[in-house]
């Protein structure tokens, strides 16, 4: 029988009939490439992705005094920047937090590149969160790998002027939970979360996290007007490794614009794609693996933890350990190999420090 998720993927009948996007393949989009990095939240613009293997500076950086060690960074459609920390330093203690800036504040960072966030969210039920996801309707849904858990909050908790210590709506926990790190919402509205593994449940360093899983949207727990806590979810997809070294302690997940997923692999050091059509409950075989190559003396791919694509359809890579490079494939290089890729950014003049997620937005002249 088909999972709801299954079936909404199906529904338009219009599978791709290649794995890659129909795109062109430029080596730049039009977008800036934001990183969560170290104790700052920096910005690499078009043209410093195009210049193959260099030590490019950021374009920007964001240096608020209240960033810990930012995890997440994702933008809502009118351009404003969400950054989960948790590790802000709220009133000089390390506090979990969900910060908000504005899309004007990001324009204006060539003026002030350390501005207040005009919102902040802190509750006790953050533990140690790592990566947001925000819907159409404003809503953020958070990854947080201390509790074991997924925090939802509404559009109007986001908007709220400074600090907001209200709890989240909704606390969801699930049995498909296994240390949630990475979170994205596909085309059809279907949230997809990758399970790092809770290094307690296993001996592997990395937590051994092995699975992926996805809920459909008709399951999607509906926002209630007042908080509900705690609610437990069930999974209705759930993508196993089952041998095939395809999901080990995934990180950031993306989808490209043919509906095809893309999981970070901090363990194994690879990038791999899922194609749509595949995307049902099971082990699925990568129809791409992108493994890591030896560029100068840094390797492209060091337990990759942000991942994102831009409007071209090329694939960004944030390595954590390290070298700490930026690795950008072109869409022609988007197959099993361990390619040198178009763009590699790597060295102290870039400032990468413990890098972690990542996602294209806009640009600051």
């Amino acid at each position: 029988m088909r999972t709801p998720l299954l079936t909404a993927l199906l529904g338009s009948g219009l599978l791709a009939a290649c794995n890659f996007p129909a795109k062109d393949d430029a080596t730049v989009g039009s977008q800036g490439l934001w990183i969560a990095n170290g104790a700052h939240v920096i910005e690499f613009n078009p043209a410093e992705l195009a210049r193959g293997t260099s030590a490019a500076a950021p374009h920007v950086s964001i240096n608020s005094e209240i960033f810990g060690a930012p995890q997440g960074v994702t933008f809502d459609q009118h351009g404003n920047l969400y950054v989960v920390d948790p590790s802000a330093m709220i009133k000089g203690v390390a506090t979990p937090a969900i910060y908000v800036f504005s899309a004007s504040q990001l324009a204006a960072l060539g003026a002030d590149d350390a501005p207040e966030p005009v919102t902040v969210i802190t509750t006790t039920y953050l533990k140690s969160p790592r990566q947001a996801a925000i819907d159409t309707a404003g809503n953020a849904y958070v990854t947080d790998y201390g509790s074991n858990a997924m925090l939802i909050f509404t559009a109007a908790q986001l908007a709220t002027s400074g600090t907001n210590a209200s709890p989240p709506v909704l606390f969801v926990t699930s049995p498909g939970f296994n240390g949630p790190a990475g979170i994205v919402f596909d085309e059809d509205g279907n949230l997809w979360i990758s399970n790092n593994g809770i290094p307690a449940k296993s001996t592997d360093p990395f937590g051994g996290g092995t699975t992926i899983v996805g809920i459909a949207a008709a399951n999607i727990p509906a926002i209630p007007e007042t908080g509900t806590l705690p609610r437990e979810q069930g999974v209705d997809v759930t993508l196993t490794d089952a041998g095939n070294v395809s999901i080990q302690s995934p990180w950031g997940l993306a989808f490209d614009s043919s509906g095809n997923l893309w999981s970070a692999n901090s363990q194994t050091s690879t990038v791999v794609q899922f194609p749509k059509v595949d995307l049902a409950t099971g082990s699925p075989t990568p129809a791409a693996t992108l493994s890591s190559a030896t560029v100068g003396s840094a390797p492209s791919l060091n337990q990759p933890h942000g991942l994102c694509i831009d409007s071209a359809g090329n694939v960004a890579a944030i390595s954590a350990a390290g070298a700490f490079g930026i690795s950008i494939y072109a869409s022609n290089q988007l197959a099993t190999g361990a390619p040198a890729p178009s763009t590699f950014l790597v060295g102290s003049a870039t400032t990468l420090n413990s890098p972690a997620g990542c996602a294209f937005g806009p640009t600051v002249e």
